[in-house]
């Protein structure tokens, strides 16, 4: 005999699907759902369904047991109590008032809502804080003293103090202020309730300033005026008021250190989240406190300007500001490798593929080819390296750079190191993750980043590495970078030659000077192409 077995869960749809194909239920959860859209609650008992009996299953009667139905002795008569059971079947309007009071307690919940976590402008504070009445009156007097109450971009540092924002804030302050030579209340007063308002830490006001509020980001460009502003007014840039042709070099050097160092995503614009990340707004302010621009190493140092300038100098002959392979070739007395500096000329670090680098381009190579342990060098170097694009060094483009180190090792007469035993000596260097594969975060975990690159791509600093005495660093220094190190060193043999020069050579000499580059001091610098030869 063949047992059937019913498939529970094919029924149970279709009685579902009967349910659902029925007008009033449809209506009903037609009306539940525009309730929820409209954020109310829907009724918890329908009204619709309470008296749709055909929802209800149908009570079968079974047929009654004939009288001559054999009954046990003693056995109670269960009839009745089953049928009065059977009548007492609840309906589903009397199932939903039973389980109402759970399901009104889910729906009446409050929604957890998301405390806002990203802040663009600034965190502002809680409470809000009003602009200062009292500062606004001290700031208004500013006004009041000045000749029709409008301001010139000269006396505009008062009110940048009074306003408690950075000195060297006050020019790029002035010109979103105003378009013209002067400023009135009225128009800083506007600017700066915005800034008070709007913008809550110093990174998103900086943007809004030396932006205008046109952009989110910031291009080089926004920074000329800045930079001109330290130029005239700086105590320690005072000796460059008679030297006006080396300001616009001063400012591409400075905008170019500071692109190098914040613009960590490689866009040429500088984000808000790069701004704050970096220490720029810092030193910005330190340099009203600084009398002397060389103790500001970071970007402003005018020694650092002098030393990346008279290099550039050294290799540019012509003197147009634009270097070939050939020349750059020359750097260091062509210590570096000509393979990777052929690919500086293929786009590789530059914002598309050229026969010749600016001196903005150099800034940025001679500060990587002297600091290979900066973020920004590591990025930089590894994308020298990196042949084909595919995010890692591979054993065969190491193999590529070192190839060209072992022709520079023989013309120095110095012993050969074979490409495997350097290649193994690079992988115990960095311990990348695969053997074979060398990716950019394996170098900047790597502890020595410098020395790897310069295995491969600089001979000299590789040979003085090896060189080196490791008990040469004397506890108690203050640690030095290796750029600062560097520009400390070059700056000082420039001194010395120029201190050698002026023993040799007769006042006729400097009639036929074209240019006469200052130096800091009491040392007054000959131009650079005397120092190098036209």
């Amino acid at each position: 005999m063949v047992t059937v077995i019913p498939d529970v869960k094919v029924k149970v749809n279709e009685f579902i699907i009967q349910w659902l194909s029925q007008d009033k239920v449809f209506d009903q959860l037609s009306d539940d759902l525009s309730c929820i859209l409209n954020g109310k609650v829907p009724d918890v008992v329908p009204t619709k369904l309470i008296n749709n009996r055909s929802l209800s299953p149908p009570h079968h009667k079974h047929p009654a047991s004939p009288r001559s139905s054999p009954r046990v002795p003693g056995s109670p008569n269960r009839g009745s109590a089953a049928r009065t059971k059977s009548n007492r079947t609840p309906s589903p309007a009397h199932e939903i008032k039973k389980s109402s009071p759970s399901i009104s307690n889910k729906l009446k919940r409050p929604q957890e809502i998301i405390p806002q976590f990203y802040f663009p402008m600034g965190k502002p504070s809680t409470p809000p804080q009003r602009v200062d009445d009292s500062r606004l009156s001290k700031i208004k007097d500013l006004f009041e003293e000045c000749k029709d109450g409008l301001m010139a971009p000269r006396d505009f540092g008062s009110v940048t103090k009074a306003a408690e924002l950075p000195l060297y804030w006050k020019c790029p302050l002035f010109e979103a202020c105003s378009s013209s030579d002067t400023c009135s209340y009225q128009q800083f007063l506007q600017v700066y309730e915005y800034l008070e308002s709007h913008c809550h830490d110093e990174a998103s006001k900086f943007l809004r300033v030396l932006t205008k509020g046109t952009r989110s980001h910031i291009i080089w460009e926004d920074f000329n005026n800045l930079i001109q502003d330290v130029i005239d007014t700086h105590p320690g840039m005072s000796f460059l008021d008679d030297a006006p042709e080396f300001h616009a070099r001063y400012i591409e050097t400075v905008t170019g250190r500071i692109m190098y160092t914040v613009n960590r995503s490689w866009s040429s614009k500088i984000t808000i989240t790069e701004l704050r990340e970096s220490n720029f707004l810092k030193v910005l302010a330190s340099l009203e406190d600084e009398p002397d621009i060389n103790q500001v190493s970071d970007y402003f140092s005018y020694e650092h300007f002098y030393v990346i300038y008279c290099k550039f100098w050294e290799i540019d002959t012509d003197h147009d500001l634009i270097v070939s392979l050939d020349d750059v070739m020359r750097h260091a007395d062509g210590t570096v490798n000509p393979r990777a500096l052929e690919r500086l000329f293929e786009g590789t670090v530059t914002y598309n593929k050229t026969e010749t680098l600016t001196y903005f381009d150099f800034i940025r190579f001679l500060l990587a080819e002297e600091d290979k342990s900066h973020p920004t060098a590591i990025e930089y170097w590894f994308r020298i390296m990196d042949l084909d694009g595919d995010g890692f060094i591979s054993l065969f483009e190491l193999e590529y750079f070192y190839q060209a180190q072992l022709e520079k090792m023989r013309l120095l007469g110095v012993e050969e190191c074979s490409v495997l035993d350097c290649i193994c000596q690079a992988l115990d260097l960095v311990r990348p993750k695969e053997e074979t594969k060398i990716t950019l975060t394996d170098i900047k975990k790597c502890k020595q980043p410098s020395l790897f690159f310069n295995i491969f791509l600089n001979i000299q600093k590789f040979l003085d590495h090896e060189l080196k005495d490791p008990f040469s660093n004397k506890d108690g220094e203050v640690p030095l970078t290796d750029w600062e190190k560097f520009a400390a060193r070059e700056y000082e043999d420039l001194i010395a030659d120029e201190e050698l020069n002026k023993q040799y050579e007769y006042e006729d000499d400097f009639e036929d000077e074209d240019e006469e580059i200052p130096m800091m001091g009491n040392v007054v610098a000959k131009s650079a192409v005397e120092t190098y030869g036209k």
